[in-house]
């Protein structure tokens, strides 16, 4: 059994529903690890002045963006102990819901997509990369929104 400690900042105003946030990062985790350690995963929802600046320093992208994730999944000082620190996952709230708006679904659903997103990036599963990996991320998303909406 995975046993995962979740992180999770609310740097907004915004009401959000961590705890169906944090199964899909869960569902996600479990998805993708097979590993006996503990794992640690930080989840932060920021407004766009935040994700402006992350975007811009780390990405040298001086623009809003819906999710950033950040690994250490692939670090070296992660294997030397008891847990393994994935990394951590932005989401800008104010994007979402405009995505959310665009597409005619809830904030809950396009955060739990954004989260899907950022949990698939922090494993190093990038979409931009190859066509593969992005038909990868694709099917990852959708099981893990189809576990969490049933119909």
């Amino acid at each position: 059994m995975l046993d995962l400690d979740i992180g999770v900042s609310n740097k907004t105003k915004k009401k959000i529903d961590l705890n169906c946030l944090k199964k899909a990062a869960l569902l996600t985790t479990k998805e993708l690890y097979c590993g006996k350690k503990q794992v640690e995963i930080s989840l932060v929802f920021v407004g766009e002045k935040k994700i402006r600046e992350l975007n811009k320093k780390y990405r040298k992208k001086n623009k809003i963006t819906d999710v950033l994730s950040f690994s250490f999944f692939e670090s070296g000082d992660n294997f030397l102990s008891d847990k393994l620190n994935l990394g951590e996952i932005f989401v800008c709230v104010s994007y979402a819901e405009k995505n959310a708006r665009k597409k005619g679904v809830s904030l809950k659903k396009e955060l739990a997509l954004l989260v899907v997103h950022g949990v698939v990036h922090l494993f190093g599963i990038d979409h931009e990369r190859s066509e593969k990996e992005y038909k990868k991320t694709e099917k990852i998303q959708n099981k893990i929104l189809s576990l969490l909406f049933k119909k």
